[in-house]
């Protein structure tokens, strides 16, 4: 055994070992993209580099043994900014969307492949939890939603977009409909109470997602009933009154107290919530603010003034979001506010950061090609688009089964194991620092357990070594010269004979989400 020093703490290790290995042990995570444990080190990615005893060059610590006494640098301004740089060269050799089209383009981030492909199944329940993680009014957004997420649709370049609003709407309807709908986990109670005012959209929302969390919720509303803008905006006939009230019903199920036909600045005054509760949202919409001067919260022509990071007022505590804060036209818009504004303030009362959204790292594929297209759809079912004629009443499952199943599932399968996006997010990366000519989607080759998506692989070498040890094996190699050196099995061997009995070790090891689970 020696003893080393990586930034100035002290570790015993076996001599020989990697100070890539000597580091995980202390915690520190060096983003060592092309090693596997267990593997020789293949020195292919060069981002895991540390300075060692005060040398001038940089030495990869996969590759590099201690010995005795050894003193290394791992987490300098000067070393974090090269690794930086070496993630956004591997980035700009990697062609993927972290998350499908439509995810990214829903307001409210709906996890939409999820939804489809559990809708595809037939497992309902599943599909409406995963809708309620994101959308507390499905059946709603289902109706009045002007289906944003359908213009981004990947399906929609090539023939037509997958009918996503209708099968979110025939779930949450299927859900509404069943002998117990959906009610989503709550955390202990914390012990804060939390007030918002205003039952449209955005207050229902917040209210949903804060009761999650364990907050003792009060929803004050003016009116005598609840829903806000929605009983205004939209006819009986596009927004039935029944599924208003019972879907607004659904997100006050969690133990949510309600006052009702109470007016903030008449029967309530703003100092009484101040004092009341530990926290106050205010979702008012537009008709309050002019009244607002008054109880020290600072409004603008648009709205109440917000931090736009923390959507808190000019008072402490006191937060506000949806119309109250800008006008928005759309319904979905209210809702991701709402749920926005919820994460804002579990974060204050729980006295934890919250998450920079301005630093969420993302990378996508740029627009396919005609060819490119043709490419990504193989294999998919080509069966039409529902007639958008046809009411969602009318729908069979094997109507809505048959829809889901034209949906390309676009995302990343392996995005919360992807050590790539990981690093990327930790390091604050640009994925376009260095694209130029940015590397497209070049298809992918399917096997009967894992897929290879040719674009995604930075040539790390993993799987080459894990297939090199399988006996069953015939291997992998590499492809091409230069910038077009790819991975792939010999010529006239299937991706299946090439990793034999080690594809699964493969997509269990791929960094990236080159290779992954047949799904």
């Amino acid at each position: 055994m020696v003893v080393i020093w990586i930034d100035n703490l002290k570790i015993e290790v076996a001599e020989g070992v990697s100070i890539l290995s000597a580091a995980r042990k202390l915690g520190i995570d060096l983003p060592a993209l092309c090693y596997q444990e267990g593997q020789p080190a293949n020195n292919a990615c060069m981002c895991c580099l540390v300075r060692v005893d005060d040398k001038e060059g940089l030495v990869p610590a996969c590759s590099t043994p201690v010995r005795a006494g050894m003193r290394v640098e791992s987490e300098t301004q000067a070393i974090r900014e090269l690794r930086r740089t070496g993630i956004e060269l591997l980035l700009a050799d990697h062609a993927g969307d972290c998350h499908a089209p439509c995810e990214n383009t829903c307001p409210a981030g709906m996890d939409v492949p999820d939804m489809l492909r559990q809708a595809a199944t037939g497992d309902y329940r599943a599909a409406i939890e995963t809708v309620k993680r994101d959308i507390a009014l499905p059946a709603i957004l289902g109706r009045v939603c002007p289906e944003v997420c359908e213009g981004a649709c990947r399906r929609g370049q090539h023939d037509s977009p997958a009918a996503i609003c209708k099968i979110k709407r025939y779930v949450a309807d299927k859900d509404l409909a069943s002998p117990s709908p959906y009610q989503p986990p709550t955390a202990p109670p914390t012990g804060k109470r939390v007030a918002i005012v205003g039952g449209g959209p955005t207050g229902l929302t917040a209210t949903y997602h804060l009761s999650q969390q364990g907050h003792q919720c009060t929803l004050i509303e003016q009116r005598a009933e609840l829903g806000g803008r929605l009983g205004e905006e939209f006819s009986r006939d596009k927004l039935p009154r029944k599924i208003l009230e019972h879907e607004a019903e659904a997100a006050l199920a969690l133990g949510t107290t309600r006052r009702l036909g109470q007016c903030l600045g008449e029967q309530i005054a703003v100092e009484e919530l101040v004092c009341e509760f530990d926290a106050v949202l205010l979702a008012t919409g537009r008709f309050l603010v002019n009244r607002l001067d008054t109880a020290g919260i600072q409004t603008t022509t648009s709205g109440i003034r917000v931090d736009s990071h923390s959507r808190m007022t000019s008072r402490e505590g006191m937060f506000a979001a949806g119309n109250a804060v800008r006008p928005y036209n759309l319904v979905v818009q209210s809702v991701a506010e709402g749920k926005l504004a919820a994460q804002c303030i579990d974060a204050w009362l729980r006295g934890i950061s919250i998450p920079d959204r301005r630093h969420k790292f993302e990378t996508r594929l740029a627009r396919l090609s005609a060819g490119e297209l043709c490419d990504f759809c193989e294999g998919a079912p080509t069966t039409a688009r529902l007639d958008d004629r046809l009411r969602v009443e009318d729908l069979s499952e094997d109507d809505v089964r048959q829809e889901a199943e034209r949906c390309l599932s676009c995302d990343c399968p392996a995005l919360d194991t992807c050590r790539l996006h990981h690093y990327a997010a930790m390091y604050h990366c640009d994925a376009q620092r260095f694209r130029g000519n940015e590397r497209r989607f070049e298809g992918r080759i399917v096997g009967q357990r894992v897929v290879l998506e040719l674009g995604k692989c930075i040539l790390c070498g993993i799987c080459v070594q894990l297939a090199r040890e399988t006996s069953d094996a015939v291997g992998l190699t590499f492809l091409g010269r230069s910038l077009e050196t790819r991975i792939g099995p010999p010529p006239g061997v299937t991706l299946d004979q090439a990793l034999g009995s080690a594809a699964l070790r493969c997509a269990d090891a791929c960094p990236t989400g080159a290779i992954t689970f047949n799904r």
